[in-house]
């Protein structure tokens, strides 16, 4: 019988926009950034906690697997709301507090990609450690799309490798290499892939689960419950 990790295994491949991935880039089709992240977003960095929009060059931000790393570009864009207009699948998404770790709200791009920990993820893809694009993850834990009221800026760092980074206290988010050192991996046939992305349909499969793992978690919780005691007359 095939394994669960045998059924939803993941193609390590590269895109041209550095998404070490099966990640199909058909998530929207527009010209509107749609990854990075908003201003206020707080990243660890050999300083402590810091808003995103407050980063520059050579600041050390740390990652999830190589410890600090020293971001090597900056992206900066201002997304209008005349932009967004009535094309939803552009709307930032709102992240509750604690939907992803996250110890405040927060306000994410539609196709960031998000890094998921669990025991599904596991038996799915033979690794606990899931990334999927943000947009997979609406209608779990709360997260919802807003249309947004205002100018929305965008930042996105990079350094000279893809690397996970650490938001909001728990949360954790992919971020793209800077381009020069793309190119030259992607033309290194033996250069080693980094992370892999979900595509739309895994994700959305991935995600579906764990909302069902989460019902069922929550009927057994309740099922469970002590019974009320009984005074004595």
């Amino acid at each position: 019988m095939m394994k669960l990790g045998q059924l939803f295994a993941k193609d390590r491949t590269a895109d041209i926009f550095g998404r070490s991935s099966t990640w199909d880039g058909s998530l929207s089709g527009s010209n509107v950034q749609a990854n990075g992240f908003c201003a206020g977003t707080k990243l660890a960095t050999n300083l402590g906690w810091r808003n995103v929009e407050s980063l520059r060059l050579g600041d050390l931000v740390l990652t999830f697997d190589d410890g600090v790393q020293k971001i090597t570009r900056i992206d900066r864009t201002v997304i209008t709301d005349h932009q967004l207009g009535q094309a939803l699948q552009d709307w930032p998404l709102h992240i509750p507090k604690g939907a992803l770790g996250n110890h405040d709200e927060m306000t994410l791009m539609p196709e960031q990609a998000v890094m998921i920990e669990s025991d599904l993820g596991e038996a799915m893809f033979g690794d606990p450690f899931t990334l999927v694009p943000a947009c997979a993850l609406i209608g779990y834990k709360g997260i919802e799309r807003i249309k947004p009221r205002g100018a929305i800026d965008v930042i996105s760092i990079h350094f000279d490798s893809e690397q996970i980074v650490f938001a909001n206290v728990g949360a954790l988010f992919h971020c793209l290499p800077a381009e020069g050192d793309l190119v030259a991996d992607l033309a290194n046939e033996s250069a080693a892939l980094g992370y892999d992305v979900l595509s739309m349909a895994q994700a959305t499969d991935f995600v579906t689960a764990m909302r069902t793992d989460a019902n069922q978690d929550a009927a057994w919780m309740n099922d469970t419950r002590l019974p009320t005691a009984i005074h004595a007359v």
